[in-house]
């Protein structure tokens, strides 16, 4: 599968997108646990990562789009990722019955 210019071929299918349109940042979850940072309208990919190989469940950006919340609730999992740094806010696995959604405050906070 093809969307636009970002080949998801042999990594999963596309189960979750959000876009935050201040900064013109779209995100794509795939089945695979992959996630893809790109910026819109080019569709240049920016990042990709790999949380494991179960399904991404819910995806967030905050206020600012400096910060993401990815939660996977066959792992139980919640990661917040500040993607310019490249580095972990928040991980906390562990979550008995999994996480579906994930969201910020409106104040951008966790």
């Amino acid at each position: 599968m093809r969307m636009g210019k970002v080949d998801t071929r042999g990594r999963g299918r596309v189960n979750r997108v959000t876009f935050h349109k201040n900064s013109s940042l779209l995100v794509v979850g795939l089945t695979s646990g992959v996630f893809t940072v790109l910026e819109s309208p080019s569709l240049s990919v920016l990042h990709t990562l790999s949380l494991g190989s179960s399904p991404l469940d819910s995806l967030a950006l905050n206020r600012d789009g400096e910060w993401m919340a990815i939660a996977s609730a066959e792992l139980g999992q919640v990661v917040v990722w500040e993607w310019q740094s490249e580095s972990y806010v928040l991980k906390q696995q562990g979550h008995h019955f999994g996480v579906l959604c994930c969201a910020f405050s409106p104040a951008g906070s966790l």
